[in-house]
């Protein structure tokens, strides 16, 4: 972890990120800068978000639950345990471990990580959870559909030229099972694998890597992400940021203030666009 970050910061980002309420965003507009807060005129209970530094040259997408929706695993998760809202615990747990693998340099792959942190739960709560079962969830989770949003603001973003890409923590083999089966593969040019660095974001090497492999300056990069603990990691970096801010997700207050935020994508292709 870099330095200005501490684990205990990340672990507790990765948590609680989506405690919290929505907040204000800032845009790039016509060449210039300004607020944009849509269909909150008025309120004043949330605080300014920062603005772009500049128009961003490469746009990079957090893949899970920022493009596609977890929420598709939820009855399989209500069968195993009982309640759906497992699917939660499941995912906080299968963050909370990625850093802990990645800050006591025991790399292994996502999928691994995801079958180790559902095996955890169901030995804590009594639960018989097959090897069936297992690659069910793991299978499922490489079929997820895209949110509502998210393939009609792509084709805006791709049809306008920009050059997008993902960075995401599931293995190489993963992240592209994903994009095909979402249809969504052909709005990218490449997927970045955090395999190369064997270390799962938030980890400062893994931006830092990917801005010198797309051969940009960091702040020349827009991090989108559903996950206030990928901002910040991002924004340490040196990297301009937008929190969607589905489910309730909000910036961490520790973290510095992402530059757009809202509830879905149509907050990055309008200020993008606009």
């Amino acid at each position: 972890m870099g330095a200005s970050i501490s684990r205990r910061d990340f672990v507790l980002a990765a948590s609680v990120g989506s405690a919290f309420i929505a907040s204000p965003l800032g845009a790039f507009e016509n060449g210039g800068m300004a607020s944009l807060v849509p269909g909150a005129e008025g309120r004043s209970e949330s605080a300014p978000a920062a603005k772009l530094l500049r128009k961003p040259k490469v746009l990079v997408f957090d893949v899970n639950q920022t493009l596609l929706d977890l929420n598709a695993l939820r009855p399989q998760f209500a069968r195993l345990f009982g309640d759906g809202k497992a699917l939660d615990e499941w995912f906080n747990l299968l963050l909370q471990y990625s850093l802990v693998v990645t800050v006591t340099d025991s790399y292994t792959d996502f999928g691994s990580v995801a079958r180790a942190v559902l095996q955890m739960m169901a030995n804590t709560k009594g639960v018989n959870v097959s090897a069936d079962d297992e690659s069910r969830v793991i299978q499922g989770l490489l079929s997820l559909p895209p949110h509502p949003d998210v393939t009609e603001n792509l084709k805006r973003l791709r049809t306008a030229g920009f050059r997008m890409v993902t960075l995401t923590n599931s293995s190489p083999a993963a992240v592209k099972a994903q994009l095909q089966n979402s249809g969504l593969a052909q709005y990218f040019d490449e997927s970045i694998s955090v395999e190369s660095v064997r270390r799962f974001k938030p980890d400062l090497q893994v931006y830092r890597s990917a801005a010198a492999h797309l051969g940009e300056q960091p702040e020349d990069l827009l991090l989108i992400a559903a996950h206030a603990w990928d901002v910040f990691g991002a924004m340490k970096a040196g990297w301009q940021a937008a929190l969607l801010t589905r489910s309730g997700v909000a910036p961490f207050p520790l973290s510095p203030v992402p530059q757009l935020s809202g509830p879905d994508l149509s907050v990055v292709s309008n200020a993008m666009l606009g």
